[in-house]
This record gives C-alpha cells, structure tokens and sequence, in this order.
C-alpha cells in the first residue's frame, strides 16, 4: 500500500488496532504514552512526534518499510512549463 499522507497512516494504524483488539489504553500501558497520546495520532497525525509513531508501531509489532516511488526525483522540465 502506497502512503503518501499522515492520515492515510494513522487510518492504516487504528484500523490495524482495532482489528487485532488492541485498545489505545493497552498501547499506551505498553510504550509509556498517554492515551491521549495515542488518540492524538490516530486523529491528528501531523502533529505526532516520529518517536511516538515508531513506539506506537513497536506496541503492534509493525515495521515501516520504504521503498522509491516509481517516478523518478528529477523533475520534469515539460511539466514545469506546461503550468505558464
């Protein structure tokens, strides 16, 4: 799945959550967060420090794994122009 927003991550995440039966207290228990905390990510997710999203994925056992996009990083010089 290709993320490219923070709410599409914190969707993915409290869907993770909820499927599995873990509520926000337990993950908070788990990682020393408050549940606010976590309430906060999963409805504010622009606002989470990275630290508290690598422990909340900890408290699931996810990873992150990053792959490129499969466009390039060059930028397309027609593409420019065709905006004037």
């Amino acid at each position: 799945m290709q993320i490219t927003r923070p709410e599409q991550l914190s969707t993915l995440i409290k869907a993770y959550r909820k499927k599995h039966g873990v509520t926000q207290a337990e993950i908070a228990q788990l990682v020393g967060l408050r549940v606010a905390t976590i309430s906060d990510f999963e409805n504010k997710p622009e606002s989470c420090k990275l630290a508290t999203f690598f422990k909340i994925l900890a408290a699931l056992q996810l990873q992150l794994d990053i792959s490129p996009r499969e466009t390039s990083l060059q930028p397309d010089e027609n593409k420019w122009q065709e905006g004037w």
